[in-house]
């Protein structure tokens, strides 16, 4: 993990991008030229001079062009003078390109990160990054990462209407989301699919414990094409369970998800904020607003 060397005591700036205007008033303008390159200006950069600025922007949806849009927030406040430079990303995008499984293939998480760190970021605040496995504070090729979890919140959230339910994640990747008394499932992957998509459906999933006229909550770090989720939800059904909720940190539903985690039955699904969608029932807002003041 990495060390904190910032002195206690430091005067921040924050810069709020206008993505995350559901969380704090925006301080930077994009705008589209007609051959759709990214227009950006900052707002009130005359404070910026010595300081720490925060900067607070969501990668997604649309990650390449909104990362395109954070280089240029970050040069814009390098120019104006910024001393240090922290990052506040609701959700990391690339985190689960984090390893090889053909020769040849890129971790553009690590390349993200590396461009990142060279443009400038010496911290970045994020919460339930794939890749991280846990919360705490990291060093990932030299940049400095603090991870928060979801899982606690998440689970408090259901627990309101299922008070009795055995808390449960997916993949074994994610069980700290479910504490120490939580559950977890082990699941094996195929090869990539064909077609223009990349990614590898899950073909197993295996569970060593009952369930049996229980109600469960599965929780992991994310639902993006649903494809984890859905096979859990079957599974705990299969083994008997008296009825399942979802919960993910980050619910970006790609390919009508949501629908089908409903269809296969799961009762009821929530996320973060993290990513806006319809599911989205607990807030990152709280934990924002006090990196922002600090």
């Amino acid at each position: 993990m990495a060390k904190d060397n910032v002195g206690a005591k430091k005067e921040i700036v924050s810069i709020i991008s206008p993505n995350c205007a559901d969380i704090a008033p925006p301080s930077v303008i994009t705008k589209r030229f007609p051959d759709g390159e990214s227009y950006c200006r900052l707002e009130g950069v005359d404070n910026l001079s010595g300081k720490t600025v925060r900067i607070l922007h969501r990668l997604f949806p649309n990650p390449d062009e909104n990362l395109i849009t954070l280089l240029q927030i970050m040069y814009g406040a390098k120019e104006s003078g910024a001393k240090r430079i922290e990052l506040i990303i609701p959700y990391l995008p690339y985190a689960r390109s984090d390893k090889v499984w053909l020769t040849g293939e890129v971790v553009s998480a690590k390349l993200l990160v590396q461009l990142l760190k060279s443009s400038g970021a010496k911290r970045i605040y994020t919460w339930d990054c794939h890749f991280l496995k846990k919360p705490g504070k990291f060093d990932y090729h030299g940049l400095s990462i603090v991870n928060r979890c979801m899982g606690e919140h998440l689970v408090a959230y259901l627990r309101k209407t299922q008070p009795d339910a055995v808390v449960v994640s997916p993949d074994a990747g994610a069980k700290y989301l479910v504490g120490d008394s939580g559950l977890f499932m082990r699941k094996e992957r195929g090869k990539y699919a064909e077609g223009e998509e990349a990614f590898r459906p899950v073909e197993k999933m295996e569970a060593d414990f009952e369930l049996k006229g229980k109600n469960v909550i599965l929780v992991d770090d994310m639902i993006a094409g649903g494809g984890t989720m859905v096979k859990a939800v079957q599974k705990c059904l299969e083994m008997g369970a008296k009825g399942v909720c979802c919960a993910a940190t980050h619910g970006m539903f790609l390919g009508g998800a949501l629908k089908r985690l409903l269809a296969a039955g799961a009762g009821r699904v929530v996320t973060s904020d993290s990513v806006p969608n319809p599911a989205a029932g607990v807030s990152l807002k709280p934990e924002i607003e006090i990196l922002l003041k600090k």
